[in-house]
């Protein structure tokens, strides 16, 4: 039971954050403040394209942009 809730957790991580008001969920403080830089870039109204926060992602490489 402890691995099937383990791999529903894990799978519900694969999407990204595309909000700055969902950055809560990222576990880490210093990476709310990362996920807040990544997605206020969606605020600009598609002038920049849409990014998407991807906290299982290496460093370097959470922001990505999507469209």
């Amino acid at each position: 039971m402890k691995k099937l809730l383990l791999l529903l957790a894990l799978a519900g991580c694969a999407h990204g954050i595309r909000n700055v008001e969902d950055c809560g969920q990222v576990s880490a403080v210093d990476r709310k403040l990362e996920c807040g830089a990544c997605t206020a870039q969606n605020k600009a109204g598609g002038l920049v394209g849409t990014y998407e926060y991807r906290e299982s992602n290496a460093d370097g490489q959470r922001c990505v942009r999507i469209q």
